[in-house]
């Protein structure tokens, strides 16, 4: 139940809804309440009762509309981008301490979260040499193997190959980035690669006759260039993911103790200690731990995979520490728990351009308080 002061904003942003004059913000927070309280006996009075189901259509209409507005989709794939107007902090505690968050965006796309990196991604070439690939970093870098390295203006790492001199795959060049930052690269098959932040890619000069292999730690998307004579393979953790041409997100971070391969196109084959299954597009293999070779397969919520990828923190029915985790890539911090862990459960999206002190005010609910001194975000659980 909402106390007084947040039932009075609640009338106040309705009444500016049904005269025309409810903001961006006020749309989206009025969506997001509506969803979850369809019957909320205290707000939905004589005054308005007999328009709410009316009001409920025309407020999802207007903002599906005006606000989540889709961008292109990049190299022609279906791939979910939101541009929201900004939309503050909780809108409301549901169920037993589970709590509803907006998408939140600045209200420009002016920045990303740089000031949270610990310094620039770096590529390290197979002879040792180490290039940070910074906003400075430009053109042509490397030359290997009949292939040129260059950094596109948009910040693309590309690989293009020059001749056909075999590679050598004990030759790994390694792509690694930091803490806060993202980075995309074009493989020398035209495979095109995604690495989320404190993720390292490691992947020969140049692929052979056979077959196209990939080491993975952290979290990547992929969208794999088709050439079915030379399968491509991405070995993270435990598991190995085969493809011939798809699109699919691989989360293996090792904190985690799992990893998950979601898929969005074409099909894949999952492998672990001797098990395997073949996914579809929609699904998410998931192997657990590094023992035993069971393998589960559920449907995938594909835009809460992929979200990173849109600059989005998402969360559905997650812990905190799952939460926190995500946190702790992003912003390059340490997490520590002072008491029992609290039990909260989190729904809901955040920008990844928001300031940390906003992520933490957004989650600071039910007796979550969060302490920040230095890099570390201590936890405490108050109830």
């Amino acid at each position: 139940m909402m106390d007084n002061r947040e039932r009075e904003l609640f009338k106040l942003m309705l009444n500016r809804f049904r005269t025309g004059n409810a903001t961006g913000e006020e749309m989206v927070f009025l969506e997001s309440w509506f969803d979850l309280h369809d019957t909320e006996e205290d707000l939905i009075t004589a005054e308005n009762e007999s328009a709410y189901e009316e009001m409920k259509a025309r407020l999802k209409s207007k903002i599906d509309a005006e606000i989540a507005v889709a961008a292109p989709p990049a190299q022609g794939k279906r791939m979910p981008v939101w541009r929201w107007a900004a939309a503050a902090a909780i809108v409301a505690a549901i169920g037993t301490g589970a709590v509803f968050f907006l998408r939140q965006q600045p209200t420009s796309q002016r920045q990303e979260a740089r000031a949270y990196a610990t310094g620039a991604p770096t590529l390290r070439l197979a002879d040792g040499t180490v290039i940070a690939l910074d906003s400075a970093t430009g053109g042509q870098i490397a030359s290997q193997q009949g292939v040129i390295i260059t950094k596109e203006k948009d910040g693309t790492l590309l690989y293009k190959t020059t001749s056909a001199e075999k590679s050598d795959p004990n030759q790994e060049n390694v792509l690694s980035t930091p803490a806060g930052t993202k980075f995309k690269i074009v493989l020398p098959d035209n495979s095109i690669v995604w690495l989320n932040a404190a993720s390292t890619l490691k992947y020969p000069a140049a692929f052979g006759a056979a077959n196209r292999t990939v080491r993975l730690t952290g979290e990547a998307y992929f969208d794999i260039a088709a050439d079915p004579a030379r399968p491509f393979v991405v070995q993270a953790g435990q598991q190995s993911i085969q493809v011939l041409g798809t699109v699919f997100n691989v989360n293996a971070y090792p904190e985690d103790g799992l990893s998950k391969t979601t898929l969005l196109q074409g099909a894949v084959k999952v492998s672990h200690n001797g098990g395997s299954v073949v996914i579809q597009p929609g699904q998410q293999a998931i192997c657990e731990g590094n023992t035993g070779n069971s393998i589960r397969t559920t449907t995938a919520d594909t835009e809460k995979e992929t979200a990173w990828i849109n600059n989005l923190f998402s969360f559905k029915n997650d812990n905190l520490p799952s939460v926190m985790r995500d946190v702790a890539r992003w912003y390059n911090v340490q997490i520590r728990y002072s008491g029992p862990i609290p039990e909260e459960r989190f729904f809901g999206e955040i920008s990844r351009n928001s300031k940390l002190e906003d992520v933490l005010k957004i989650l600071e609910i039910n007796g979550i308080t969060f302490e920040v001194k230095d890099n570390i975000i201590t936890v405490t659980n108050k109830n």
